[in-house]
């Protein structure tokens, strides 16, 4: 079942649509913190699946409008600005950002392999989810 779906408004910024509520938070956060800033989602997605593989113990990354705190236990999104927070498996949250990527690359992918390319030079490493990106 597709919990959450992702497009755009009328002027290009990216949109979510859930039919399940608490995929709201990870929707936020994808939109309006990554918004369309493919090295943003890379960089996420790596924290995430690292800890999912534990390569780390723990990560956290903050945008302009979410903290994200990743353990083996799930990622932990709190709302900086209110008591909003939601908590995710890592495989969920895994599969929904992976969604994001694709959608933030759709249509083309020499520009989502450049990316990744240009991600994997600047960190130094493969990236985790290459395989699957």
């Amino acid at each position: 079942m597709t919990r959450i779906a992702f497009g755009r408004n009328e002027h290009g910024a990216p949109t979510f649509e859930v039919t399940d509520d608490s995929y709201g938070a990870i929707g936020s956060l994808l939109t309006s913190d990554v918004q369309n800033v493919p090295p943003w989602s890379l960089d996420l997605l790596a924290r995430v699946e690292d800890v999912r593989a534990g390569r780390s113990a723990e990560e956290s990354w903050q945008g302009n409008s979410w903290g994200v705190r990743i353990t083996p236990r799930g990622l932990y999104l709190q709302d900086l600005y209110s008591d909003w927070s939601e908590n995710y498996p890592l495989d969920a949250a895994h599969d929904v950002m992976i969604k994001y990527w694709m959608f933030l690359t759709a249509g083309s992918p020499n520009e989502a392999t450049a990316e990744v390319n240009e991600w994997e030079a600047k960190a130094g490493r493969a990236h985790p989810c290459r395989p699957h990106l």
